[in-house]
């Protein structure tokens, strides 16, 4: 009997965990199940062609918010092409009113909540005989047109989890997905591990083992799915320690945490990682004490800061922060306070997310009460609530876009920077932009790399507030700090004269120069040098400001100041010129 796993990622770097798992659970059947993983984002035909020439007995389809209208489309054609086939879907976005797919989907069957052990029993029914379905916890059947739906599956004791890379083969460009825990001790109501309680761990022994194979095979991220990782203590620091102690100078460990549940003690063991060994994702929603209570997160904003702050004067973990445009009684005016005061915290990266109405969560529950209005079909995204139009979440989804593209690109640090102190906040300067960008059509275009810097050119010189000159040394300094340059682009307007190419030719032919300021490149003749380096010019002190991260005033100088760039170092190295 064959039987084909199918993974509808979002993108092609994403893994499927819970197919893994299912097949390395079933280890007698391994040699039935072939895992098919694609992505929504691929063509349909060829989609439907790989799913065809294996012709499977059995279909099971991991559903999940990203990919749930897309296996809507893609039924009704599976069913024509393989009328016998027996098609299976499992996931979250089937765990909670299963039964009502029966009414739009002609499928078979319906595995709801963890999978391991009810797809194991299935298969020994299956294949073996064993049983019978109404003998299988944790689905939902048709039978003579009645639909039937079994017990509940228990949730699984994770000391029987297995671990599933012990080949890594076709993951070397996708990030690996690693599980220590299941289970929340939090009760947000947006999310789905508010419906069930407890938390459960894998054997912490088992946890080192594997995540020495991850740091021996030298995998480029293991981002843990835990919901909230340091719920333990005692297993969070341990796992912490072992990863540290063990470190190959290249793995990185993305973890999802509570920044309430982080202390002195983890902060003090934490201090010894490595410059991007761990990376954490704190999970901030808002800001407004009315609006956490109404989901259930109680902790108040200022304890979250200090803490985000602490983790920041480390100065070598990376710090994701996440906010949700659409929750009870946050309006417009509430949410731009809540920007401002994550932004405020400089996180590497500042998500904004838009709250989805999960099915069985608290929040889809008590919709009605709060006047939240959201999208019929998956990802059931919010519309507008009774504190904010449509009209107002228009905008926030255009100032998302453009926040991913300035801020959490990091290449416009500097420019960023300084027009924040142009505008009474960081929201504000992002409004304003995001009005020029939709006055220009921007929105509805590609564009290069160049171009969002071109276009924060002509956005600054339509504002008062603003000292354009100013800007474009920022501007040439980020340019410069991330993308090797051999011409500048003339709109930067750069100073460089033919004066100043023939004191840089100079200067890379001085052996002791080189050998004083840029010893790396003292094996190379003064062709490849060139290669690795580039003399700037700059009316502003804007270089000093970048050394000591303070944009409120920049001086104009007497002189231009010389800065010489070295692109073989990382970070880029920058040498002041004394000379003009």
């Amino acid at each position: 009997m064959k039987v084909l796993l199918l993974a509808l990622n979002a993108k092609y770097i994403h893994t499927s965990l819970a197919l893994r798992y299912i097949k390395s659970y079933c280890k007698d059947y391994e040699s039935h199940i072939t895992i098919l993983e694609t992505t929504i984002n691929n063509n349909e035909t060829e989609m439907i062609k790989a799913i065809y020439k294996e012709k499977p007995d059995i279909i099971g389809i991991s559903c999940y918010i990203w990919n749930m209208s897309f296996v809507k489309t893609l039924i009704p054609t599976l069913r024509k092409l393989l009328p016998h086939t027996t098609l299976v879907l499992g996931g979250p976005e089937v765990s909670y009113e299963g039964d009502h797919l029966f009414e739009a989907l002609d499928i078979d069957l319906v595995m709801e909540g963890e999978g391991e052990e009810t797809w194991k029993q299935y298969l020994d029914y299956r294949i073996q005989g064993k049983g019978s379905l109404q003998d299988i916890n944790g689905i939902i059947y048709k039978k003579e047109n009645v639909i039937i739906k079994n017990a509940p599956r228990q949730p699984l004791d994770l000391k029987h989890l297995p671990f599933v890379y012990d080949s890594l083969e076709g993951l070397e460009h996708k990030i690996i997905y690693y599980e220590a825990s299941r289970g929340c001790p939090f009760n947000c109501q947006y999310c789905l591990s508010s419906t069930h309680k407890g938390v459960r761990f894998v054997p912490l022994e088992r946890v080192k083992i594997h995540l020495t194979y991850f740091l021996e095979q030298r995998v480029k991220q293991v981002k843990f799915v835990d919901r909230t990782f340091n719920t333990k203590k005692a297993y969070a620091m341990a796992i912490w320690e072992h990863i540290i102690a063990n470190d190959n100078g290249s793995t990185n460990f993305h973890f999802e945490i509570a920044a309430e549940l982080i202390d002195d003690d983890m902060l003090e063991l934490l201090k010894g990682a490595r410059n991007g060994l761990i990376q954490f994702e704190i999970g901030v929603q808002s800001t407004n004490m009315k609006v956490l209570e109404a989901i259930s997160r109680k902790m108040p904003y200022e304890d979250i800061k200090e803490i985000t702050r602490k983790i920041k004067a480390l100065g070598n973990i990376h710090q994701h922060l996440d906010l949700i445009a659409g929750l009870p009684y946050e309006d417009y005016a509430s949410f731009r306070n809540s920007f401002n005061d994550v932004i405020a915290l400089r996180p590497e990266q500042f998500q904004l997310g838009f709250l989805k109405l999960l099915k069985g969560s608290g929040l889809r529950k008590s919709a009605e009460t709060y006047g939240l209005i959201y999208k019929d079909e998956p990802p059931y995204e919010i519309l507008y609530t009774k504190e904010m139009s449509f009209d107002e979440m228009l905008k926030l989804h255009s100032i998302e876009e453009l926040l991913e593209r300035y801020y959490n690109s990091g290449r416009f640090h500097n420019s960023l920077e300084y027009l924040f102190t142009c505008f009474k906040s960081p929201f504000d300067f992002f409004e304003a932009l995001m009005v020029f960008w939709e006055e220009q059509d921007y929105d509805l275009i590609q564009h290069n790399k160049l171009a969002y810097y071109l276009h924060l050119i002509t956005f600054a010189a339509q504002q008062t507030t603003v000292n354009s000159e100013l800007l474009k040394e920022y501007i040439r300094l980020d340019y410069i700090l991330h993308e090797p340059v051999r011409e500048m682009p003339e709109a930067f307007e750069t100073l460089n004269r033919a004066s100043y190419k023939v004191y840089y030719n100079d200067l890379l032919k001085d052996d002791l120069f080189i050998m004083n300021y840029l010893p790396n490149l003292s094996g190379l003749v003064p062709r490849q040098r060139y290669k690795e380096t580039h003399l700037e010019y700059f009316r502003y002190n804007v270089w000093e400001n970048y050394l000591s991260q303070t944009y409120d005033s920049a001086d104009l100088l007497q002189i231009p100041m010389g800065i010489l760039f070295d692109y073989s170092s990382s970070p880029i190295k920058g040498i002041l010129i004394e000379k003009e």
